[in-house]
């Protein structure tokens, strides 16, 4: 019986811990988030509308008469990450610079994005899924797109900002190999200047 006790406050401190850790990571990026430059800021605001404006574009909701107002959510969601990301690739600090390796999570996010909210028959997701009944694709299909879409996108934003919060906090016990060292930069410098 006190094994149990052990166990049960064991798990109960754990999942404290865990609340309290993705807290301390959340509080850490809307830091990083405010303290970002006029220009990041402006940045990624642009990059949101258009993210939003090639999704929309892409997925036939301007032409289609009767597109479900939760696409307008789902594509709103995912330009502002999308937004921001994109911000965090601008002026970054030294040791977090955008690689062309940083680019792909945000693009299969937003290919997702673009399937999970295609409305009717001529579209990306009609084609992909011919043979699925239209209640599966929209009830079932399009929404696990969604919902994947928007956490890669989360989790993509997530990581840059990560990086972004250990190069600026000061710590020798930083791993070496917490950069791409094979990716090219998304960003290229001219050889022989310094950012």
């Amino acid at each position: 019986m006190d094994t149990d006790n052990r166990v049960e406050e064991l798990v109960g401190n754990d999942s404290g811990r865990a609340k309290a850790g993705a807290w301390h990571r959340l509080s850490g990026n809307f830091r990083v988030l405010r303290s970002w430059r006029p220009v990041r800021r402006a940045g990624a605001g642009i990059a949101a509308a258009a993210a939003a404006a090639v999704v929309v574009s892409m997925n036939g909701m301007m032409s289609q008469i009767g597109a479900v107002w939760w696409n307008a959510v789902i594509v709103a969601a995912g330009s502002v990450l999308a937004g921001l990301i994109v911000g965090s690739y601008l002026g970054a600090p030294i040791g977090v610079e955008a690689t062309v390796c940083d680019t792909r999570w945000p693009m299969i996010g937003l290919t997702g994005l673009v399937i999970a909210t295609s409305t009717g028959q001529g579209t990306l997701a009609a084609h992909l899924f011919t043979g699925a009944a239209p209640i599966v694709l929209a009830g079932v299909i399009q929404s696990a797109f969604a919902f994947l879409s928007l956490a890669l996108l989360a989790w993509a934003l997530q990581e840059r900002l990560q990086l972004e919060r250990t190069a600026l906090t000061a710590s020798t016990g930083r791993d070496a190999g917490d950069g791409c060292t094979s990716c090219r930069p998304l960003f290229p410098t001219k050889p022989g200047t310094s950012r």
